[in-house]
């Protein structure tokens, strides 16, 4: 009966699920087409060029160091090195200067009889790096360091050597925070240049065994600067002669024993002084017989020397040997010979002004026969003497008109042909309104000195409002007046000296009270 019964069940789902399948199963409905595309102008891609083959080097294909920005001076001796390639013209201004200080220094020994050392015709003529025209051994690098505005250092300029033991190093190192100061470098050039002279008949290694020493004394650097003032007239004269008058101020051995730091510890006349002192002996030196010949190998020895320096300088300049006094008295004619104005070297406004005075003075005789000088206020007088009278009274001063005439201001030549002129008047006995020249004379000379005095003081302020740094030598002053003050005196006990110190105590007395 079940059986039956499972067999009905079975039979009524296997018709009814054709049926239900039909009714889920529908036919799919058709799909939208697609939206029209819109047209595109594609463009190709570039193609990168294959790029071009790279040359393999030692060591790989790696980035290579920037070349290293330097200078060269003309004669290859000087390498500036430092500051980028912004600092190129400063490089090149550097390597000039060093240059032309080399240049001036050799000049000053070329013995002018040897036509095989006569100087180039045309010495600004261009020459390569590899032309040599000083047969020098050691390159001297230059190093700039820093920059405008950085903290000065206390040396500016210094110079180097070095002793590898294989090879000699110079180098000149200048810090660029206060500029370059010319004269300086010059003196450090030379230093220098001195040294590489040294170093020509040395070995290698000898200065880091200890075995020798260089030295350059500063009396020779200062001297071989003033000869080169001198030579290219740029000297002042009143420095020597403010030194000859005053009697110098330092011994022959002196000068010699003045070391870089004692010079540096001098008050400023007491530089100026070394300067003047040392130049004179240096060109002492130059124009002994032979004495280029002979200063140039005493530089080649000078800085080697450890001796007493007389010594040397009697080596290489045998006529010294006459007696023991010879080279101060090349020295102190050569100081006085410097001291000697040029005929064409021009007078300030105020000392045209007191030779001018110095010279209208006229030369007469009063009625005892005394000589009796007057000024240009006694022209009147002059004009009563008689002919002969009159011209041997105005000779001195037409004389000294024509003396001044070679050396005055240049604006006073005009006023000196017009004293003459008057001058010319008198002894011909003519007053014509000579009174009233004399006055507009005496006023145009009153605005000139006006004019002058006020130009001073301008130039004057300008100096001190826009001076970066104090020049010293106001605090030179004031330790030269406490140094004197220290300095014992010798006790005196002569008349006057009593009386002044008697004199000085009543005076403090009093003032006390």
């Amino acid at each position: 009966m079940k059986t039956c019964f499972h067999r009905l069940a079975f039979f009524l789902c296997a018709s009814a699920f054709p049926a239900v399948a039909q009714e889920a199963d529908p036919s799919p409905a058709p799909e939208p087409a697609p939206p029209v595309a819109i047209p595109v102008d594609e463009q190709p891609m570039p193609v990168a060029p294959d790029p071009a083959p790279q040359p393999v080097v030692p060591g790989g294909n790696v980035p290579q160091p920037q070349r290293e920005e330097r200078s060269l001076s003309r004669s290859g001796m000087f390498r500036v090195f430092g500051g980028g390639p912004e600092m190129r013209a400063q490089r090149g201004a550097v390597a000039l200067l060093l240059e032309q200080t080399k240049d001036d220094f050799e000049e000053l020994m070329v013995e002018r009889a040897d036509p095989s050392e006569q100087k180039p015709k045309n010495p600004n003529a261009f020459a390569t790096p590899g032309t040599k025209l000083d047969d020098f051994r050691t390159p001297v690098d230059v190093v700039l360091v820093g920059k405008p505005g950085d903290a000065p250092l206390p040396k500016s300029v210094a110079y180097e050597l070095d002793d590898t033991g294989h090879s000699f190093n110079l180098r000149i190192r200048i810090h660029l925070a206060r500029g370059i100061d010319n004269e300086l470098l010059q003196r450090m050039a030379l230093t220098v240049l001195l040294y590489e002279r040294a170093l020509r008949d040395s070995k290698p290694g000898e200065f880091v065994e200890g075995k020798e020493s260089l030295v350059v004394r500063p009396w020779l650097v200062e001297g071989l600067m003033e000869a080169q003032k001198w030579r290219s007239n740029t000297a002042d004269r009143r420095l020597y002669e403010g030194v000859f008058k005053q009697g110098g101020g330092f011994t022959m051995d002196e000068l010699f024993e003045i070391s870089e730091r004692n010079l540096a510890q001098l008050d400023s006349t007491s530089v100026l002084s070394f300067r003047a002192l040392s130049g004179a002996l240096v060109m002492a030196l130059l124009e002994q017989p032979h004495g280029k010949g002979a200063f140039r190998s005493f530089c080649g020895e000078a800085a080697r020397f450890s001796g007493e320096m007389p010594v040397l300088l009697r080596k290489h300049f045998p006529e010294l040997n006459l007696s023991e006094k010879s080279l101060a008295k090349w020295w102190a004619l050569t100081l006085a010979k410097l001291v000697q104005p040029k005929l064409t070297e021009s007078l300030s406004i105020r000392e045209t002004e007191t030779m001018l005075n110095e010279s209208l003075i006229f030369h007469t005789r009063d009625a005892d026969g005394n000589a009796v000088n007057r000024g240009m206020d006694a022209w009147q007088a002059i004009l009563e003497l008689e002919e002969g009278e009159r011209l041997e009274a105005l000779k001195p001063a037409n004389e000294g008109l024509v003396r001044l005439s070679y050396r005055c201001f240049p604006s006073y030549r005009p006023l000196l042909n017009e004293y003459q002129q008057i001058l010319r008047d008198i002894s011909q006995g003519k007053d014509k309104d000579i009174g009233k020249r004399v006055a507009e004379l005496n006023e145009q000379r009153k605005v000139r000195l006006d004019r002058a005095l006020r130009a001073r003081d301008f130039m004057d302020f300008t100096e001190i409002s826009q001076a970066r740094e104090l020049s010293g030598q106001f605090d030179d002053y004031m330790r030269l007046k406490k140094d004197l003050e220290l300095r014992p005196r010798a006790t005196r006990h002569d008349r006057v000296t009593d009386t002044l110190d008697r004199m000085e105590k009543t005076y403090d007395s009093r003032r006390e009270r």
